[in-house]
Formats: C-alpha cells, sequence, structure tokens
C-alpha cells in the first residue's frame, strides 16, 4: 500500500479517533506503520529564490573567465557550462528519486526508539509501535514489497495514536533531509516534531523528543516510598519549579494541598529517575521540608543545609511539591 493509500485509510477513521479520551493506562501505543509524504525541494527553492538574475548571470560570467583563463577557447566555454550544468542536474535527479525513503525514516524511527529503551531500561515503557494487524496479513505484505497500512475501526480502538510525516531536501543544499513527524491522538491532540540531517540520523532527532514526551515523569506521579504511597504533585506550573525562598515553595504546596519532601524521600524519588516516575536531583540544589535545602554537591557532613549555608543567589532552588 503508498503513501496516499495510507493516508485515506487514515483519514476514514481520524474522526473516531477524536471522538474518543486516551485512556489513563501506563503504556500508549502507536500505529507502526507512518506514511511519509515527500514535500517541496526546499534546496531547489533556495538555489531558485536565493540568487537574483544578475548575480546568476555575474556568476556564470565568473566561471567562464575562469575556464577561458585556464586555456578553453570562447566557443568551446558555453558547452563546457551547458555539459556541467547539465551533468549536475543529472546526478541531483538521481539522487532525488526517493525511492523507499519513507520506509527508511519509519523503520530508522523505531529503531531509535528501541535503542533508548535498551540502553535506559526503564521499569515501564510508556510507549511503543503497537502492531494490531493480523501478523498473516503483515507477512504477506512484506514479501510482495508492500507496507502493511490496513487499518479500520476495530482496529483503531486498540491504538492512543496514528502518525503521518512529511520530508524534503533541507535549503542548506548539503544532502540533508527536513522531516516532520505528526501525531493524532483519540482525543484530538496532535503532536508534532521536526528534524533535519543526513537521511541515516534525521529521524534519531525525533526519536529523542518522542522518548522525553512519553516517557519522562509527567506530575502528578504516585511512587511507593516504604510502605506508603506518595504523590507527586509538581509545582504550580504542573512541573519542577525554581524559586529564590523555601519559604515561598513550602507556601506554593500548601496551597496545592500537599508539602516540600523530606530529604530522605527526595534521595528516593531521584532513585527512581526521570524515567520511571521520579525526579533526578542532578547538581542542582533543591528545597525540602523544615525550611531546609538539599546540595547534592555538599555531603560532609549532609547534603540537607539551612539556606544560610548555600548560596544559590544566581540558580535558585528547584522544588516540587508531594502529598500523602
Amino acid at each position: 500500500m503508498n503513501s496516499k493509500s495510507l493516508l485515506l485509510s487514515m483519514a476514514l477513521t481520524l474522526s473516531s479517533l477524536a471522538a474518543q479520551a486516551i485512556p489513563q493506562k501506563e503504556q500508549i501505543g502507536i500505529w507502526p506503520t507512518i506514511p511519509f509524504i515527500r514535500g517541496a525541494d526546499l534546496c531547489a527553492y533556495k538555489d531558485a529564490y536565493g540568487t537574483t538574475r544578475s548575480g546568476y548571470m555575474d556568476k556564470m560570467v565568473g566561471i567562464a573567465k575562469d575556464l577561458m583563463g585556464a586555456g578553453a577557447k570562447g566557443k568551446e566555454v558555453l558547452p563546457m557550462l551547458v555539459g556541467f550544468n547539465g551533468l549536475y542536474d543529472q546526478n541531483i535527479a538521481t539522487a532525488n528519486q526517493y525511492k523507499y525513503m519513507e520506509v527508511t525514516l519509519e523503520s530508522t524511527l523505531k529503531s531509535y526508539v528501541s535503542d533508548y529503551y535498551r540502553n535506559l531500561r526503564p521499569r515501564v515503557q510508556r510507549f511503543s509501535f503497537t502492531r494490531v494487524n493480523d501478523v498473516l496479513s503483515v507477512v504477506r505484505a512484506a514479501a510482495n514489497g508492500q507496507r502493511d497500512g490496513y487499518l479500520d475501526q476495530n482496529l483503531v480502538d486498540k491504538l492512543d495514536y496514528i502518525g503521518y510525516g512529511t520530508y524534503a531536501l533541507a535549503p542548506n543544499c548539503q544532502g540533508d533531509i527536513q522531516v516532520t513527524l505528526h501525531l493524532m491522538g483519540r482525543n484530538g491532540e496532535e503532536l508534532s516534531y521536526i528534524g533535519q540531517g543526513q537521511p541515516a540520523v534525521v529521524m534519531s532527532q525525533i526519536a529523542s523528543r518522542m522518548f522525553e514526551d512519553f516517557q519522562r515523569t509527567k506530575f502528578p506521579s504516585t511512587l511507593k516510598i516504604g510502605a506508603k504511597n506518595l504523590k507527586l504533585l509538581g509545582a504550580m506550573n504542573g512541573s519542577v519549579e525554581t524559586t529564590f525562598s523555601v519559604k515561598n515553595a513550602s507556601r506554593t504546596c500548601e496551597t496545592l494541598g500537599g508539602r516540600l519532601p523530606t530529604g530522605t524521600e527526595l534521595e528516593i524519588i531521584d532513585s527512581y529517575g526521570d524515567w520511571n516516575g521520579g525526579v533526578s536531583i542532578n547538581d542542582a540544589i533543591w528545597a525540602i521540608s523544615g525550611g531546609n535545602v538539599y546540595a547534592p554537591h555538599l555531603r560532609n557532613p549532609s547534603p540537607i543545609r539551612s539556606e544560610s549555608e548555600v548560596n544559590a543567589r544566581d540558580e535558585g532552588y528547584r522544588y516540587f511539591c508531594v502529598q500523602d
């Protein structure tokens, strides 16, 4: 099935996707068949409109002078210029046939995502490219040199996102391509990504941003802390915030119906990490309960210090709120 047919199949099911809410579950399923449509040649556009006609003529005259200076006779220069120009166009045309480019983009995207999960090994894989079609139909399509693009209402109900994308030669005219990827969710939400680079690596940029969006901790998040469950609320902005006063951070948490974490809780939350529902401490200084701060670079005798012991005038204190 070609890209246009895939897009038509998607269009017939998008209205039903938008009418439903994405289920609140730990794992998100994305349709693994992603049609990529070739867009405008941005390099050719820049080449055509980036130089005035007089500038172009000046450049060609300069090349002619160089050829004549190298020994070419006047009557030989024009055919040589035309020949070189035609050879360049021929090479570009060969490179721009774009056979199976959409397959390359789709497969490399999924490979980079798999590498992230393989290397970082989070406890729960938050999203995956979920094959909901019958296995035999997938194999038959591959055997016929096609991509499995069949999708009906029953299959849509098993997915959270459907994706499509575009690609084009990048305007830098150095062999890079510019790629966009759009994910449409059941609740009508659309996530868009863009990357630019060599075809073999451009999708690594998009895979990295997708991993951040789907796998990184989002508030609220509930973690097991000893014998109790602790709810991470975030700050007023719904994420980690910066303050220059522990007292102000504490007031914010009270407004949200929570409190600042203790030093011990912060260390346990850090051990979960950003990919498992926790928050990494890294090198930042954190506001914690009791009017204190947690300074990871001051380990002796303890990273738990008073505000007066730590100079954080430039960076401030990072904080988020928790709830028992």
